[in-house]
């Protein structure tokens, strides 16, 4: 047998590895000096008046300074959006296929859910695309759906204008954001597709090179657009000028998105799904978001007497990993975006399927996994509630990092490469083949925990198909393990994945832990069968809490990327 020095080492944790995954370290908080937590790591943070959680600490500066003026948590999420388009570039921003967002209003006690994802082109048609026209370049946007969603949240439920709320973000634009490491490692890392497009290449390799921690990047078009929008509304982007320019710019370079659909496209306000999860009432988005697939995974381990499973224990571990094979096969059988699919929502959400489901798992041995494409970085997660109850769970993206790669022209704005991730090129019986004038499907997962009638929890995060059991697990490990929302981010977490391609590809799933599991866990679950790799993608999990007793507020960020959570 293959000692234990050995095998930690062929999947790629390295001979030192043994000391750090050890069952003492489990407990405590995790140690963030180690590089796969790299970023703004502390401990929860709390506060009396508001909280506000994103993936970098401008656009949590962001959300605060609107909640001190006085705005409510919905003005701030969208004051906290904008400037993460500007310090977060490659992640999200108003050229963005959509997201979905989850508000509590405690005035009212209810969750009210808003769909802003992209429809594709009306011209759109599955001869037109190769895989590498859906990933990058003109052909690879559909309708950007982020800033219609900002505008109809913020008309809806805010307090303030486009103007009040974008003021962080145009300062930002037209100062500049220095740019850290983790800026630097992503813009190193997507260099070739910036500089595959000479409107790209201006703003953020400047020097012919990406730059390098401490550099700033100023974007002084993308500040005027926001103030063409602050002065016109979002209308100026969907039927205006601003729009029209956008259009033009693609069509010029063959692109198909044209200004009819841009003045078609509107987002939905839908009605969340919700279960019952250990005692607490969860809330998230219908179809076309994961919402559907994290509750069967949650309803499938509730199953398995969480209050003796020790959380870093193989057993939690195989079962986690079984669960959620179970719930992304059924993610890829029926999920959509589409609005005309019928699925089967209630019983796919129901404690008596996740029971069938639970008797599919060999509790000596991992399934094959026929499941979906497992996509990595591209998006962003973030969350705030405020001083009067309300609290907003909010996800979006740009699918891809830095989305299509294009800016478009002058106006400084990044379009999506919705085609790549919203949609299937095959096969052709898929029920999210490629059509065009469909929304498409958005891995995002916010949700909202209910204790009793009170807020307990927003929380959502970033990392494709990873993201309904990032979600998942930060949930299970607050509700059912009695951590802090902090250390319930950072810890470590496990995941099923799959590098790239669009159709299932069985022999290409791959399991791995974060380190921080006893060292047994990984022998073991090698011996149950399944298939360990070095740690990779595990997402960006921002997320915020109410005291149930106090009603404090307290805020928890990912250090994995440059989270950082603020209260006040």
């Amino acid at each position: 047998m293959m000692n234990r020095r050995r095998f930690l080492s062929t999947i790629g944790l390295g001979a030192g590895a043994a000391s750090l995954v050890n069952a003492q370290q489990v407990g405590d908080t995790v140690r963030f000096d180690h590089p796969q937590l790299e970023g703004k790591a502390h401990r929860v943070v709390w506060g009396r008046n508001g909280a506000v959680a994103t993936a970098d600490q401008h656009g949590s500066l962001a959300g605060l300074r609107i909640l001190m003026n006085g705005g409510n948590a919905i003005d701030a999420i969208v004051a906290a959006s904008a400037a993460l388009n500007v310090a977060e570039p490659y992640m999200s921003g108003m050229g963005g296929f959509g997201g979905f967002m989850l508000i509590y209003l405690a005035a009212e006690d209810r969750v009210v859910g808003l769909d802003m994802m992209g429809k594709s082109p009306s011209a759109a048609r599955l001869d037109m695309f190769t895989e590498k026209d859906c990933d990058q370049g003109y052909l690879a946007p559909i309708v950007p759906g982020a800033l219609k969603g900002w505008a109809a949240a913020l008309d809806r439920y805010g307090t303030m204008s486009l103007g009040d709320v974008f003021e962080p973000a145009i300062e930002l634009a037209e100062r500049g954001f220095v740019i850290s490491k983790y800026d630097e490692l992503s813009l190193r890392g997507m260099a070739d597709k910036l500089a595959a497009f000479p409107t790209s290449a201006r703003v953020f390799l400047p020097h012919g090179r990406p730059p390098r921690m401490g550099e700033v990047i100023k974007q002084k078009d993308l500040a005027r657009s926001f103030r063409r929008i602050a002065l016109n509304g979002a209308d100026d982007f969907y039927k205006g000028d601003l729009g029209g320019e956008v259009v033009r710019f693609f069509q010029r370079n063959g692109g198909i998105l044209t200004k009819g659909d841009f003045e078609n496209f509107d987002v939905r306000w839908r009605d969340p799904i919700s279960i019952d999860f250990l005692g607490h009432r969860l809330y998230a988005m219908p179809p076309g978001s994961c919402g559907l697939s994290m509750f069967q995974l949650l309803n499938i381990m509730e199953g398995f007497d969480l209050e003796n499973l020790d959380l870093y224990s193989t057993d939690f571990a195989h079962r986690w990993i079984e669960s959620a094979k179970l719930a992304l096969t059924d993610d890829d059988r029926y999920n959509t975006g589409k609005e005309d699919a019928d699925i089967p929502v209630e019983r796919l959400i129901s404690k008596s399927y996740a029971a069938e489901q639970r008797k599919k798992i060999d509790g000596k041995k991992a399934a094959a996994f026929p499941g979906p494409l497992l996509p990595s970085v591209g998006t962003t997660s973030l969350a705030a509630a405020d001083r009067w109850g309300n609290a907003v769970a909010f996800t979006q993206s740009l699918v891809s990092g830095f989305g299509s790669g294009v800016i478009a022209g002058d106006t400084g704005i990044f379009l999506n490469n919705g085609h790549r991730y919203g949609f299937v090129l095959d096969p052709q019986d898929h029920v999210n083949l490629l059509e065009g004038g469909e929304r498409a499907k958005g891995v995002m997962t916010p949700a909202i925990v209910m204790q009793g009638d009170k807020l307990l929890m927003a929380v959502g995060a970033a990392g494709g198909y990873t993201i309904p059991q990032t979600v998942g697990q930060v949930i299970t490990k607050v509700l059912g393990y009695g951590m802090d929302v902090q250390h319930a981010i950072a810890s470590p977490r496990m995941m099923v994945n799959r590098s790239g391609g669009r159709a299932p590809v069985p022999s290409d799933s791959r399991t791995y832990l974060e380190l921080g599991f006893p060292a047994q866990v990984f022998e073991d679950l090698h011996g149950l069968g399944h298939r360990l790799v070095k740690p990779g993608n595990a997402g960006g999990v921002q997320g915020v809490y109410r005291d149930p007793l106090t009603g404090s507020l307290a805020g928890g960020a990912d250090p994995r990327r440059d989270g950082h959570a603020l209260t006040w």
